[in-house]
């Protein structure tokens, strides 16, 4: 691969200046308000030897053990510029801290199953000076002290044999059933991370069993580390030599037994099996109720009381949500899927459900659910307004260009108990319109575009079926353990007026159901929609409208009538991994189609034959994120396909296709600037809308975050980024044929033009994190474009403070003697070789 440097030689001596002061300067530490006459405290190192850590591993065991430093052996660094370092308020050094520290250290490798490690320190002095790189600036008398701690782990201590020995034969036989469950693992290191998981999954054994009161203090557990071949003395010398040799491996290779048993300090009634006596349910809980009253209605046949003020809930809505039942043995699984059940409905403000134990039982505990319901109704109005200058005032034609001022107002109306089964109904109505402030000319509008819209959206707290058809779907869903369920059915209407160019009326319709699913590292969520409908219709097409059509034929793909009328199918999945629990993973799987409904196999017949588009579509996007305590490095890859399957069809409905640049996707191009393929980009001074989709999208990422600055404590920090992105779109079928024919394939996908037609950007990024919300400043430069054949499009962006931010240059004009015009060799370059972007949350 090759690079043409020439022309750039200024910039590369500038930026490699650049890079060496910064070397310079990035070691310049100033020490402010410390104590006049004492050593200062200026930093503090550890070293981990030993030990089979991988690299992740090591990094946060480090971190681990720098957290282990005594309060007076801390020191706080504030980062200026990215250049200097402020020490503010050090503490005097002291070497008995140290020791403590040292001591501490040791400590946690205990925790981690290391019980012979050592930890040791030492101090280096310097005297009064100010350090930039290698040259010394005396400041006074004051002497630095830089601690240097060294941990040497040792071997580890593994498991040998894990016992239970629980004295009470039905724990002990569930100790027994669930062993494989156990976190001790024989062969294993043992770390106090993995006894305080193992107790807890006790604790939750047992109280999924009916023992409510149990806790991990009713639990003990024993190690024995002696060596029992020294006290297995022989008479016979050479024996003892060998038993000598094998405890020395024991030492080298240190083991533990160990037993859980109850502490024989346990309160006995922590030992006690519990059963539900009765259960009573507050529907409509009031701040003045007294939860002793014994005004419930009769209990029903499954032994359930209610007390309402007024009938406001169906019982059997309740009871879908309720798995606590009369005569069953106490389950905390069953006790906290019935707070997330009702928490989860949305009509209540508060959930809570308290245990009592009945004077007159014993043995037997009463569920008492008092439900705190929220409003019946929910009102909302919103306003907002957006301003930009010199923007198209249409963005079919560029003819004019303007200061624009769009308004959108909200209103929205939310019922949240339909039906007395908390069905919520929300009712939404919208508008805007957009205003050109800056007339070009008394004919042009002042009103460019006005918008209308209806959107209303019903949530069903159950999975909702034609139940003579599937007669055993019920059963399974009641039965299955899923975090939340719901049926939904969502409907849009919309109208736009661009005024002097076309109308567009828009509907959506969507019916189905959406549940998920969670463990302690994974969560799934899946979402059908049997019946999905959108159509979207132009009409009243303007003269101007329909020639800039003709004169950009890409763009009738995305100003036309089209009918989509199919199933959808949504998966997503995060996981953490149990072991390395900084690296998470996230995935999401898309499948739809349009043309073939499954329950319904209509074609295009009568007066959809026009409208309707067949397609295919899938995609898949996938994450995977390893964070450090002030880093993370993010890998991201995502890929697309649609395929048309009329004959008809040359590519999907424009409101289906892939796009990719902007902000969430390829940095170094602007929203749909990237592509299709090999074509060439629209020139810079070309009045022609750029809008590059398509029906193939692959695209991969790569970026390492990082903290800068604590701006304002836990509440707003400066972070960076470094990211790399490559990418682009295709069409899937042959190119269309109004395309010019001397770039008519450079669209089409093709394995052999992957590598060839691929785009590249790397560029840098500021993060203002407010905890709450993120926003994202970055800058994208192109390294690669698949519009350039010379070289397979790779280049080096001549970057440099006139390209970067200046506007351009006046030059004389050519055509009129005298006068000067503006070159815009700036702007240009911007456009062909960098982006700016703004967003809003991490990009992905």
């Amino acid at each position: 691969m090759r690079f043409n440097f020439k022309g750039n030689l200024g910039f590369y001596e500038w930026l490699k200046n650049l890079f060496f002061f910064s070397v310079i300067l990035s070691s310049c530490t100033i020490v402010k308000h410390y104590q006049k006459q004492k050593p200062v405290l200026i930093n503090s190192t550890v070293t981990l030897k030993g030990g089979d850590f991988t690299n992740d591993e090591k990094i946060a065991i480090k971190q681990r053990l720098i957290g282990q430093l005594d309060d007076s052996s801390r020191t706080t660094v504030k980062d200026v510029l990215f250049l200097v370092h402020i020490i503010d308020h050090p503490p005097a050094y002291d070497s008995g801290y140290s020791a403590v520290s040292a001591n501490n250290m040791k400590g946690s490798m205990l925790h981690l199953g290391y019980y012979n490690s050592k930890a040791s320190f030492k101090a280096d002095t310097s005297k009064g000076w100010l350090s930039i790189n290698f040259l010394h600036l005396h400041i006074g008398k004051q002497v630095r002290v830089y601690t240097h701690y060294t941990v040497e782990a040792g071997p580890p201590t593994l498991i040998d044999t894990v016992a239970y020995n629980l004295e009470r034969p039905e724990l002990q036989a569930l100790a027994l059933q669930y062993k494989d469950e156990s976190f001790l693992v024989v062969g294993k290191p043992i770390s106090k991370t993995a006894v305080s998981n193992e107790m807890s999954r006790m604790v939750e054994l047992y109280r999924r069993n009916g023992y409510y009161k149990f806790t991990s203090d009713d639990l003990k557990l024993l190690g024995d580390t002696s060596i029992a071949i020294l006290t297995n003395a022989s008479d016979d010398p050479f024996e003892n030599l060998k038993l000598l040799a094998e405890a020395n491996q024991k030492r080298n290779k240190p083991t533990i037994k160990l037993e859980m048993t109850l502490n024989p300090e346990a309160d006995s009634s922590h030992l006690k099996k519990f059963y539900i006596n009765d259960v009573f349910v507050y529907p409509d809980l009031r701040a003045k109720d007294v939860l002793t009253d014994s005004t419930f209605t009769p209990k029903d046949s499954n032994g359930y009381s209610f007390r309402y003020h007024s009938k406001v809930f169906k019982n059997s809505f309740l009871l879908r949500n309720i798995f606590l039942k009369k005569g069953d043995v106490y389950n905390i699984d069953n006790y906290t899927k019935t707070l997330n059940s009702l928490s989860k409905v949305g009509v209540w403000q508060s959930v809570n459900i308290d245990i009592q134990e009945p004077k007159d039982s014993v043995g037997r505990v009463n569920m008492i659910i008092q439900l705190l319901p929220l409003k019946k109704n929910a009102f909302e109005t919103s306003l907002e307004a957006s301003y930009s200058t010199n923007s198209a005032t249409n963005v079919a034609s560029l003819a004019t260009t303007g200061n624009l001022l769009g308004i959108d107002g909200t209103i929205s109306l939310e019922k949240r108990n339909i039906g007395k089964e908390a069905i919520r109904m929300t009712n939404t109505l919208h508008g805007g319109v957009e205003l050109n402030l800056n007339q070009i000319s008394p004919s042009t509008d002042i009103v460019n575009s006005n918008e209308f819209g209806f959107t209303n959206t019903i949530s069903i707290p159950r999975i909702v079926f034609p139940r003579k058809v599937f007669k055993n779907l019920d059963s399974l869903v009641r039965k299955a353990n899923l975090d939340t369920k719901q049926s939904f059915v969502n409907t849009d209407l919309s109208y736009v007026d661009r005024i002097n160019l076309f109308d567009q009326q828009t509907l959506t319709f969507a019916l189905g159901w959406q549940w998920s699913t969670s463990t302690t590292n994974r969560s799934r969520n899946y979402i059908i929609k049997p019946l999905n409908v959108e159509f979207s219709y132009l009409y009243n097409q303007s003269a101007t409208f329909v020639d800039t059509l003709n004169k950009n034929p890409y763009l009738k793909y995305s100003f036309n009538t089209a009918l989509v009328l199919g199933s959808n199918f949504g998966y997503t999945s995060a996981w953490t991994n149990p072991v390395h629990v900084n690296r998470q993973r996230n995935f999401k799987l898309n499948v739809e189609e349009s043309g073939y409904p499954v329950l319904i196999p209509l074609g295009p017949m009568g007066v959809l034959k026009n409208y309707i588009r067949q397609y295919l579509k899938t995609d898949v996007d996938y994450t995977y994120n390893v964070s450090y305590p002030k880093s993370s490095v993010v890998f991201h890859l995502f890929g697309g396909i649609g395929v048309p399957l009329s004959k008809n069809d040359i590519s999907l409905p424009f409101f289906k296709q892939y796009y990719s640049g902007g902000s969430n996707s390829m940095r170094g191009w602007p929203i749909r600037g990237i592509g299709v393929g090999g074509q060439p980009m629209i020139p810079f001074d070309s009045a022609t809308f750029n809008d590059r989709t398509g029906d193939i999208k692959l695209e991969g990422n790569f970026e390492y975050r990082y903290n800068i600055l604590q701006i304002i404590p836990n509440s707003l920090t400066l972070k960076g980024a470094l990211f790399i992105d490559a990418g682009n779109i295709w069409d899937f079928k042959i190119p269309d044929p109004s395309r010019p024919s001397d770039t008519a394939n450079l669209g089409h996908f093709e394995i052999g033009n992957i590598y060839k037609q691929l785009g590249v950007d790397i560029g840098t990024g500021f993060r203002f994190d407010f905890n709450y919300f993120l926003i994202r400043f970055d800058m994208g430069f192109r390294v690669k474009r698949p519009d350039i054949s010379d070289n397979a499009g790779w280049q080096l962006p001549d970057i440099s403070f006139n390209n970067l931010f200046k506007r351009g240059e006046n030059v004389p004009d050519p055509n009129n003697p005298g006068s000067t015009i503006n070159d815009d060799r700036y702007r240009r370059w911007r456009y062909e070789n960098f982006n700016f972007s703004i967003g809003i949350g991490m990009p992905f």
